[in-house]
């Protein structure tokens, strides 16, 4: 894993990032992120090297909702209810001037299946802890001052395992939960772990795109006690602007800042 860094006697913090949803075979998925970031973070006075960034590695662990066998009639059924919430609270606060149906259904679908594994993570108990365990243990592998950037599905495993395990909690210096889905999983996540308090971590910070089809800018309603709450245009295509966080340069800017502030 990501061992702590000693120089000159002083312990250097380390950067984790998770990833959401989604498949790949690539365990380095992060270091596409590191790059542009680091970059970012040297702009705003925070030289890091290339060994204080690294990543959490769960795609073998989440089956992929279409996989025969990956999820039972039960977890359908909450697809379904899920997509059916979707269409009511995108065509009635998000999309008000949509124009018929349609686009509206369109936008619920992605929602849902862009985020199908979030219910495999969520309902099905194997995967929830073994996805948590490998949270677990690179927290721990990396030292004391570690920072988290959840991203997407990321968020809610970040905050789900955090919450279930206080000791590695207090090992994590800042989360950063970075486009957060769970105005969407609110009751899912509820069911793992109680929603309104923070996990015992150093600092706690939501980063939001406002058009951003997970929603995150509805974090704060969910869930209490967040030290840093941001919100800025990132792009007006709501897909779009859920996977630009780490290639536009003011969601870069806006994430160094955050990060610096909570450094030690």
């Amino acid at each position: 894993m990501y061992k702590f860094i000693i120089t000159g006697g002083m312990r250097l913090g380390v950067i984790l990032f998770v990833h959401g949803m989604g498949h790949s075979d690539d365990r380095h998925y992060w270091k596409e992120w590191a790059a542009p970031l680091r970059g970012a973070l040297a702009g705003a006075g925070l030289d890091l090297r290339e060994e204080q960034f690294g990543g959490v590695y769960y795609y073998d662990l989440v089956p992929g909702p279409r996989e025969e066998g990956a999820i039972s009639e039960e977890l359908l059924s909450k697809k379904t209810a899920l997509r059916e919430m979707a269409i009511n609270e995108i065509g009635l606060s998000r999309f008000p001037f949509a124009e018929g149906v349609k686009a509206v259904k369109k936008i619920a679908d992605s929602v849902v299946d862009s985020f199908g594994d979030i219910i495999t993570y969520l309902y099905l108990d194997k995967t929830h802890y073994e996805v948590n365990n490998r949270l677990y243990e690179a927290v721990v592998d990396s030292g004391e001052q570690v920072h988290l950037i959840g991203y997407s599905l990321g968020s809610l495993v970040c905050y789900c395992a955090l919450k279930q395990n206080e000791e590695a909690a207090k090992k994590v210096s800042h989360l950063v939960m970075l486009g957060s889905p769970v105005f969407w999983f609110k009751h899912g996540v509820s069911e793992r772990t109680g929603l309104g308090a923070r996990p015992a971590v150093g600092r706690f910070t939501n980063i939001a795109g406002l058009m951003d089809i997970a929603f995150p800018q509805m974090v704060p309603r969910i869930i209490d006690c967040l030290d840093e709450h941001i919100e800025f245009a990132i792009n007006f295509d709501p897909v779009k602007g859920h996977k630009e966080y780490f290639s536009k340069g003011e969601a870069l800017n806006v994430i160094a800042k955050e990060i610096k502030k909570g450094w030690i």
